[in-house]
């Protein structure tokens, strides 16, 4: 509704009241909650409006810090693995047959037995 049909319809319905209209008092032709309601719409709109961007700006910014965490994990996920391989690679360096006589040998002074020192037990 426009200005001007808001003053119409205000000073039609306060001549059907019998009520003398003034020209210049703009209050008497126009009802308040008239103007009110259309601003506090407007004001509503525009509050839901910058906390719906607000609200993208921190999902954003949230994105963009986890995405970063990610990448560093996936990071160390990777050099872990490294690690990984690598104690495997020792784990059988050092677990193998032939490393496992040797030191038997030098640091235990085993040796395997002749036949002639075995004996067989049978029950």
């Amino acid at each position: 509704m426009t200005l001007k049909a808001m003053f119409a319809k205000a000073r039609a319905a306060k001549a059907a009241q019998g009520k003398k209209t003034v020209p210049g008092d703009v209050e008497a032709y126009i009802d308040h909650a008239e103007l009110y309601r259309p601003l506090m719409i407007l004001l509503v709109l525009i509050l839901a409006i910058l906390v719906s961007a607000l609200t993208v700006v921190k999902a954003a910014y949230d994105y963009r810090r986890l995405f970063n965490d990610h990448q560093v994990l996936v990071h160390q996920w990777d050099e872990l693995q490294v690690e990984w391989g690598q104690l495997l690679l020792e784990q059988s360096t050092w677990g193998g047959h032939g490393r496992i006589e040797s030191e038997a040998e030098t640091r235990l002074q085993m040796r395997v037995p002749k036949a002639d020192e075995t004996e067989i037990i049978r029950k």
